[in-house]
């Protein structure tokens, strides 16, 4: 198929989806790959140039009439002078008419695309429009505080049943016995500190108290028909051990595999099901185990995590989002997304573990220098007061994250 066809038929493609569709829908939907010689997104920056197409976001979108686009994109192909065919018997041109023939070519292409954007322009443009004029809907978007009865809202908790519930309090320092309710917190630390271990003992302790659960996991399938040791059974095996009731947690507890499903490490294919789970079934608490089943690519994890965080802020929904420490520091704000990430979320909880160097850890944790240890520390929370030693940590035989009682010296 040549450029021209291919055009047409991206085109139509677009036409019969509304007129606008993703990369990964353009690629799958026309057999053809996503990057590359002859790609999708060959074809689409082509489109884009010639002002048939443009991108918002991780759509591309029809920017003319849809019913011609095709025409458009075919009078911009026949804009291009062709090269020149040398009849049978005659000389080959020569290095300076194929340049020449180029250059034209340039041209023309340059005539048809249009100028970048100024960006300095774009910038300065709103602070020079007449604001009159728009005076109604500008102050639509200002907010004034509610009068005190209606400002007044209590500090709550959601209780996780776990050690977490003691490590925030309320402004005279009395226990909130809970993480701040409708929170967005990051659980960062390296692989094997047990990040994993608490929130899937979160998840079925607060299942089975009665809240709407929502648990994503990314690193291990929920249920596997092999033999495998799966993520469901390890569950059903705490909830044993804690005295749970497994059919209460089977009705709260709602579970996405992004191992068995991977259409849903699709950007868009994942946030509608996400919010089509929690506005469906009330969700109460969201779980994401881990927060690289968001990134497609680099610097896309920080937004998404944003967008997340937005969304449960306004539904009412408290979120924990597991991450990987991403260096070799540890009890820091270090994990992948950069601290950028943390910024877009309420607090960061820390689950690592590493040898004790500075004079504070070796302080809060009542041992020396150089000796290892698993450690669990609140980092920061706009939301409320929160302990701010790290507390000794260790992963009990039968699979559970619980503090560890240090010997005061005398």
């Amino acid at each position: 198929m040549n450029a021209a066809v291919r055009e047409e038929d991206l085109l139509n493609f677009l036409r019969d989806r509304g007129g606008e569709a993703s990369l990964e829908e353009v690629s799958k939907g026309l057999g053809i790959p996503k990057y590359g010689p002859s790609s999708a997104y060959a074809v689409l920056r082509t489109l884009m140039v010639k002002g048939i197409v443009d991108r918002k976001g991780e759509k591309w979108v029809l920017v003319v009439g849809r019913e011609g686009a095709v025409e458009k994109a075919e009078a911009a192909e026949s804009s291009i002078p062709p090269t020149t065919e040398v009849p049978s018997g005659e000389t080959k041109p020569t290095i300076e008419q194929v340049v020449d023939v180029v250059v034209r070519s340039l041209k023309e292409a340059m005539r048809e695309s249009r100028a970048p954007p100024d960006e300095w322009r774009l910038a300065t443009k709103p602070m020079e429009t007449e604001i009159e004029a728009k005076k109604e809907a500008l102050s639509s978007h200002v907010l004034r505080p509610d009068a005190a009865p209606e400002a007044k809202k209590p500090l709550l908790g959601l209780q996780t049943g776990t050690f977490l519930d003691n490590l925030f309090f309320t402004a005279d320092g009395k226990p909130l016995n809970g993480i701040p309710i409708c929170g967005q917190f990051a659980i960062t630390g390296l692989p094997g500190a047990g990040k994993s271990i608490l929130v899937e003992e979160i998840a079925i302790r607060v299942a089975a108290s009665g809240r709407k659960v929502l648990f994503v996991t990314a690193e291990d399938t929920w249920k596997s028909p092999t033999p495998r040791f799966d993520l469901q059974s390890r569950m059903k095996q705490k909830a044993d051990a804690l005295g749970l009731s497994w059919e209460m947690i089977r009705e709260n507890l709602f579970v996405l595999d992004t191992v068995l499903y991977p259409e849903l490490r699709e950007w868009n294919t994942f946030a509608e099901t996400y919010r089509y789970v929690v506005e469906r079934e009330g969700i109460e608490l969201v779980i994401i185990d881990s927060v690289t089943v968001l990134e497609a690519y680099r610097g896309a994890l920080k937004y998404r995590v944003m967008e997340l965080a937005r969304y449960n802020q306004l539904h009412g929904v408290t979120g924990l989002f597991v991450n990987q420490r991403s260096a070799e520091t540890w009890d820091s704000y270090d994990m992948a997304g950069g601290i950028g990430l943390a910024h877009n979320l309420d607090g960061t909880i820390i689950i690592d573990y590493g040898r004790v160097y500075w004079l504070d850890q070796q302080t809060d944790l009542n041992l020396k220098r150089g000796e290892f240890v698993r450690i669990a520390r609140v980092l920061d929370c706009r939301l409320c007061n929160f302990e701010r030693r790290r507390i000794r940590i260790d992963i009990t035989p039968d699979g559970f994250i619980r503090p560890v009682k240090v010997e005061t010296q005398d």
